[in-house]
């Protein structure tokens, strides 16, 4: 699996998600504010079934945990776990091209994040000029897992294991695509703070490095030769399309082959602050006078 997130994924990405895991651990006695809490919200896909980001209708509920890491009250570091679930289908659209194409899928969302906040405003500090509220943009680097399904006659296939798009076959590539990625989380909020307790919305966008988010990133193969190879299951779900299978559509285009899939969340999260900037002083000014 390692193997198959490195490939997809920029060796400077990589580098910056150990930078900052490293910076979290070698932080100093002094380290000012912890947080744990919770997060939910909604997740919605963009990527060939969902082209004109049809929101709210293909959004699905999200939720997970969190951990913040404050330096100051200007910067922080938020390691964060999601699920939920992706999907989209041709049918809901409005587009004809769309609507004869009949595809579909959805992918339950598994996602672990470690993103680098910068809030717009002293926040939350003993200084006099810091605030309760406080503006902050996000971005980092994330792993994510989703494993695209297919709908035909009440049951849901995995649709990487199939090839649809001609994997695995004599004139497609030799390896299905993988269903374990790495994504670039960026995105802006809000936070507000309430004694131990802090309250942030937040809107973000995951930037991927796969066209397959949603099996759809190629051009068709033939039918038969699908069938034959794959079996008839990958070929049905490979093209249910509503228009009339009297020819071939070996060769055009399935999907757009020129972008890459993206998926968004957008959640309100609450934080318990386990210890505040008083504390942390404290306890440093108490070490001090122990030496």
């Amino acid at each position: 699996m390692y193997r198959s997130i490195r490939s997809h994924v920029p060796e400077p990405m990589v580098r910056l998600f150990i930078t900052c895991l490293l910076i979290v651990a070698s932080a100093g006695v002094r380290a000012q504010v912890s947080e744990l809490g919770i997060t939910g919200g909604a997740a919605y896909y963009i990527g060939d079934l969902n082209p004109t980001r049809h929101y709210p209708k293909n959004t699905k509920p999200a939720f997970g945990a969190l951990f913040r890491y404050n330096f100051s009250d200007r910067y922080a570091v938020r390691l964060q776990g999601l699920t939920g679930m992706l999907q989209a289908f041709d049918a809901n659209s409005k587009d004809t091209l769309q609507l004869i194409r009949n595809l579909g899928f959805r992918a339950r969302l598994i996602e672990f994040s470690a993103v680098f906040e910068v809030n717009f405003r002293k926040y939350r500090s003993k200084d006099k000029d810091s605030k309760r509220w406080t503006p902050f943009m996000f971005a980092g680097l994330a792993y994510f897992h989703a494993a695209p399904q297919g709908y035909l006659n009440g049951t849901w296939y995995n649709l990487a294991d199939l090839g649809t798009e001609g994997q695995g076959t004599t004139v497609g590539s030799s390896d299905t695509y993988p269903v374990d990625h790495m994504s670039i989380p960026f995105g802006a909020g809000f936070k507000v703070n309430a004694g131990r307790f802090d309250f942030q919305l937040e809107w973000g966008l995951r930037r991927t490095w796969t066209d397959h988010l949603d099996d759809v990133g190629g051009t068709y193969v033939d039918q038969d030769l699908l069938a034959f190879e794959n079996g008839p299951l990958a070929a049905s779900l490979a093209d249910p399309s509503l228009a009339d299978q009297g020819y071939s559509k070996a060769g055009l285009a399935r999907g757009d082959v020129n972008t890459k899939d993206w998926y968004q969340y957008t959640g309100l999260g609450i934080t318990y602050i386990i210890t505040r900037f008083s504390d942390c002083d404290e306890q440093y000014n108490w070490m001090r006078k122990r030496r």
